[in-house]
C-alpha cells in the first residue's frame, strides 16, 4: 500500500485504518491455504505481504497515540498466530510479531 493517507488533524487514522483492513485481508486468504504450505512458505509470505506494509511509512506513525496504532498491532498479533497456528484465546503464544509493539521503534 503505497502512499501515506494525511487526515485534517494530522493523526494519520484513515491510513492505518486502511493498512490493517488490507492487511486482514491478506491474512485471511492466508489462513484458507495455510496447511497446504510450509512454515517457512507463510512466514515468508506473512512477511512479504504483511510485515512489510505495516513497517512501510511506520516513522510516520512514531509518537502516535495507542488508541490509533491498536488495528496495526492486531494485525501483527493475528500473523504471529497464523505462523504458530495458535489461537486467538490460547493460553500463551510467543511470537516476534506479537512482541513488537507499533510506534516504538
Amino acid at each position: 500500500m503505497p502512499g501515506v493517507v494525511i487526515n485534517s488533524q494530522l493523526t494519520f487514522v484513515d491510513n492505518v485504518k486502511k493498512l490493517a483492513g488490507s492487511c486482514f485481508c491478506q491474512l485471511h486468504q492466508l489462513r484458507a491455504v495455510r496447511l497446504s504450505l510450509t512454515t517457512i512458505a507463510v512466514i515468508t509470505l506473512v512477511h512479504v505481504l504483511i510485515s512489510s506494509h505495516v513497517d512501510y511509512c511506520n516513522s510516520v506513525l512514531y509518537g502516535m497515540c495507542e488508541v490509533y496504532l491498536r488495528p496495526l498491532q492486531s494485525v501483527l498479533n493475528a500473523a504471529a498466530r497464523l505462523i504458530t497456528g495458535n489461537r486467538k484465546f490460547d493460553q500463551y503464544y510467543e511470537h516476534h510479531y506479537a512482541m513488537t509493539s507499533i510506534g516504538s521503534q
